[in-house]
């Protein structure tokens, strides 16, 4: 078997120990090294935590961290503007762009002929764009879309976000000049994938469905999974992406009340990390919103719940937490929006409903219900073994080999 080498670009450092995004791209990762394969890995670090970190070093053969700032100054991104002609989304926070990034990116490139080069997430795509020229022949450049960022747009200004057509017909017209660089485009799910097409048919023959998975070795129910009956309910999420914050206000002000109606001594556990003061501002003796921790920490509040929410109306993409949940065994209740990827079916799998009088009483019913919580439980973790991140890993390594076949010609 040929081992390939992977240059890896990611908006965030990959590591072990954090939820989200991070983690499932560390899987990718560590699995495709597991399996043979050659890592490069260039990556921003905005905190002590990042620069300290050294879970991926086993599993790379060079890893180039670039400390950065998240949040840059209003006059620093309208120079960046001018300068890069990029939108504005694409120059600050997660990802934003950072020349020395770039620097590092056409560095590596000058020193290793590489057999792919994958930005993971769209901002990081970007780079793929700005450097199509010195991506040689011989290397597939790929786009791993985690969110059509322009769909987001769209569905916040739709929710009443004031976002102006201006603004999101720019972001558009880079976003798929950007995708339209790349050889091949990731999609976490398909309905992702179709999304991309409603805007641009010409990238199917590009998409490649791929998705992220779950560690089953780590969530696991817990011994008492069936038998505990603690009326406590659980939403997980990285609150700097503010489809999270939305999805616990959804929660909390079209659910909650019609929920302690039914279930006084219910709780609700809003967990991740930096939750913002609007969320903060919601705490009460049965409403906890608090930092995550690690994994480890996580997966007890997973084994210490009943029931898993996911009432999410923005953004689009794959939701491991959800996977994550239903490995651990917690029945799960969910929009059609959260459940992109899973494919579950509604009342065997999990409750999967867009109406939030219907998620109120399925969530009631599941609390009350220890022999309802043990079937969609079972039923749940039973659908979360075909994800685990050996077989994503598997079908990106067969997508990778592609490239090869054809003998690294661009699409």
């Amino acid at each position: 078997m040929r081992r390939l080498k992977i240059l890896f670009l990611t908006k965030l450092l990959p590591r072990a120990d954090v939820i989200g995004g991070p983690i499932l791209i560390y899987h990718r990762i560590k699995n495709l090294a597991l399996m043979g394969h050659k890592i490069t890995l260039i990556s921003p670090t905005y905190t002590e935590e990042d620069r300290k970190d050294k879970s991926l070093e086993p599993f790379c053969e060079r890893i180039i961290k670039v400390d950065s700032v998240r949040n840059k100054p209003s006059e620093v991104v309208e120079t960046l503007y001018k300068k890069v002609k990029r939108p504005r989304f694409f120059l600050t926070g997660d990802g934003g762009y950072d020349e020395r990034i770039e620097a590092a990116f056409r560095q590596v490139l000058s020193e290793t002929q590489f057999d792919a080069v994958i930005a993971e997430y769209s901002i990081m795509g970007q780079y793929i764009e700005a450097n199509r020229h010195l991506i040689p022949e011989g290397t597939t450049a790929i786009i791993s879309v985690h969110e059509c960022y322009t769909k987001a747009f769209e569905l916040r200004a739709k929710k009443g976000e004031a976002i102006s057509e201006e603004t999101i017909g720019e972001l558009r017209d880079y976003e798929f000049r950007m995708y339209a660089s790349a050889d091949k485009i990731l999609t976490l799910t398909r309905e992702d994938a179709e999304i991309l097409t409603s805007y641009e048919p010409g990238l199917r023959r590009k998409i490649r469905v791929v998705p992220h998975g779950v560690d089953t070795r780590f969530f696991t129910p817990p011994k008492d999974r069936w038998s505990r009956n603690t009326k406590n309910i659980l939403y997980v999420g990285n609150f700097r992406h503010y489809p999270n914050v939305d999805a616990v206000k959804n929660f909390v002000e079209r659910c909650w009340d019609k929920i302690l109606n039914e279930v006084p001594d219910a709780k609700f556990y809003a967990i991740g990390f930096s939750p913002p003061p609007e969320l903060l501002k919601l705490r009460s003796e049965n409403i906890i919103v608090q930092e995550g921790g690690d994994n480890e920490n996580l997966r007890r509040f997973y084994w210490s719940c009943d029931v898993f929410v996911a009432p999410i109306e923005l953004g689009t993409g794959f939701r491991g937490k959800i996977l994550e949940a239903m490995a651990c065994g917690l029945p799960v209740v969910a929009t059609p929006l959260a459940t992109f990827g899973i494919n579950p079916m509604h009342r065997r799998d999990m409750f999967i409903t867009d109406d939030y009088d219907e998620f109120a009483k399925y969530v009631v019913m599941l609390l009350k219900d220890v022999r309802l919580r043990r079937k969609i439980g079972k039923n749940a973790l039973v659908l979360a073994k075909r994800f685990d991140h050996k077989h994503a890993a598997k079908k990106l390594e067969r997508v990778l080999k592609e490239g090869l076949r054809a003998g690294g010609k661009r699409s």
